[in-house]
């Protein structure tokens, strides 16, 4: 009998299950229904949900001036992107994945008012000077170009006083531009180039800042200058021009000038070498940027240099200062 009970109680229970399916699923159809007429779906009511995120925040940009100096930077033409610094510009970015990089095209004068006016901006071949350190966080070098130097004609023009030159070979600038024997024409004294708003080393400044009164020093504004330089010097409107090699040989090939139609000179005085920074802005982006570019520069030292050497005219080669490729 009890056995029986059992198997009542149990065919009971059936039904009774039974008969609550279809309640229940009434009842969760009509949740679904209500939750649907609200603007949420079904299947939010079975499991909860992840919590959408958020936009992800925007990036700090940084300002990266470049100014068009073959073969420095070559931002139009023949060879766009392949200069030294151009190539050294990738490896700093991609250094700095946390940051958004744009470019600005700009000359040597905008470059330093960038600096000076903005908190976000790099100048990715900047040298150091003293007058710039209020205003600039400088990285560790980054390369070491050889001087620039005074480049002449091999020819010599008639009617120009000649060059004196000291035992080591050099030219002195000031006495070269300092006013005219007597005896001689003014005609007769040496007209320099040299490109505007730029520095070429604290030596180079003052040697400029200490000119006599009445030299006659050409001062060119415009990119590129040395191209610009040397078109004047083939044009007979300066006698000279100062520049650094590497620039010199692009400038005479885009002009298709033998470089052997020029004659380079060193400058007493100058210079012996030119160590090349980046320079941020004196700010808390800026000095994120130089700690990132620094680490760039421990780790790729050699590549760095190998991208200058490459722009080196052969018989340059052997005299650059730093690490041989």
């Amino acid at each position: 009998m009890a056995g029986r009970v059992q198997r009542v109680d149990q065919g009971k229970q059936t039904r009774q299950d039974s008969d609550r399916r279809p309640q229940a699923k009434a009842r969760g159809l009509a949740l679904a229904l209500a939750l649907a007429l609200l603007g949420a779906p079904y299947a939010w009511a079975q499991a909860p949900q992840p919590a959408a995120s958020g936009p992800a925040p925007e990036k700090d940009t940084l300002l990266w001036v470049m100014v068009h100096s073959p073969p420095t930077a070559i931002l139009q033409g023949v060879g766009q992107g392949l200069g030294f610094v151009d190539k050294a510009l990738l490896l700093f970015q991609a250094g700095l994945p946390e940051l958004q990089h744009q470019v600005l095209d700009a000359n040597y004068a905008r470059a330093a008012v960038e600096l000076r006016s903005k908190a976000n901006v790099c100048v990715a071949a900047f040298l150091r000077l003293p007058e710039r350190e209020a205003y600039v966080h400088y990285s560790e070098p980054y390369l070491t170009a050889l001087p620039y130097q005074l480049v002449t004609l091999q020819r010599e023009r008639p009617g120009r006083l000649r060059l004196a030159l000291d035992a080591q070979g050099r030219v002195d600038l000031t006495e070269l531009l300092q006013a005219v024997p007597s005896g001689h024409l003014p005609q007769e004294g040496w007209r320099v180039g040299v490109a505007g708003g730029r520095s070429l080393g604290q030596r180079y400044d003052q040697m400029i800042r200490n000119l006599p009164v009445g030299a006659r020093l050409s001062v060119r504004h415009g990119n590129p200058s040395v191209s610009g330089l040397l078109r004047m010097l083939l044009d007979d409107k300066v006698d000279a021009i100062i520049a650094f090699p590497t620039e010199l040989s692009f400038a005479a090939r885009e002009l298709g000038l033998p470089t052997q139609e020029l004659r380079l000179l060193p400058l007493r005085g100058a210079d012996a070498a030119t160590t090349v920074h980046v320079g941020c802005s004196r700010s808390a982006l800026g000095a994120r940027a130089v700690e990132g570019i620094n680490a760039v520069i421990r780790k790729q030292g050699p590549r760095l240099e190998s991208f200058y050497r490459e722009w080196l005219p052969s018989p340059s080669r052997a005299n650059a200062p730093g690490p041989r490729p």
